[in-house]
């Protein structure tokens, strides 16, 4: 096995015990369903906007990007990253239906606007959204260890879900948002010593 490689495998393996470690355990159903730390505190509106920024910037969408980027130029990453747009617009549009029609959440909103119908057809949709996220990303991860179908690639997916579902199962929504954060911060150190090598160049 070359360096480069075994290094990518003691980083996921490093990545899965790490992260196991360091995110903190949930005692009750507020910590692990309302992400609700030891003192019964909500998470805060920084670390949810660190978590919703990380989850979509390290999901398939970035590999998209970077593959219309090498394949049309600057045209083709941009285009694609446009579609992030849609967090500023889901921020709209959930601010609106706090303030505007007092909803606490989505799926009540819907129930007592729409009825449970809707809201189950709602939750359905999400359901295979996330579905279809999670194993978007695992192939994506998979993608850096070998190509589509081989043992590198389906080891790698798998270990890497095996890694996250620990550590979620650990501290169930709490754990995730503190992980989030961890991963947002060094993702954004590490842009800037990357932007700091590229720009003056």
């Amino acid at each position: 096995m070359e360096l480069q490689g075994l290094v990518f495998w003691v980083f996921l393996l490093a990545f899965g015990v790490v992260m196991y470690l360091v995110v903190p355990k949930s005692k009750d159903e507020a910590g692990f369903f309302g992400g609700h730390d030891s003192n019964g505190r909500p998470a805060s509106e920084w670390a949810l906007m660190m978590s919703i920024f990380i989850s979509w910037i390290f999901a398939k969408s970035v590999t998209n990007a970077a593959n219309l980027g090498a394949a049309y130029g600057i045209v083709g990453g941009l285009a694609y990253a446009a579609y992030w747009l849609s967090i500023p617009v889901a921020g709209l549009v959930i601010y609106r239906l706090r303030t505007r029609e007092g909803a606490t959440g989505l799926v009540p909103f819907l129930i007592g606007k729409y009825g449970r119908g809707a809201a189950l057809a709602f939750s359905a949709a999400i359901l295979i959204r996330l579905f279809n996220e999670v194993w978007s990303n695992t192939a994506v991860v998979g993608g850096y260890y070998g190509p589509t179908g081989s043992a590198g690639f389906i080891t790698s997916a798998l270990l890497f879900t095996l890694a996250v579902l620990f550590y979620s199962l650990k501290g169930g929504l709490r754990s995730s948002i503190f992980s989030d954060v961890i991963q947002a911060v060094v993702f954004t150190l590490f842009l800037g010593v990357v932007l700091a090598f590229v720009l003056p160049a």
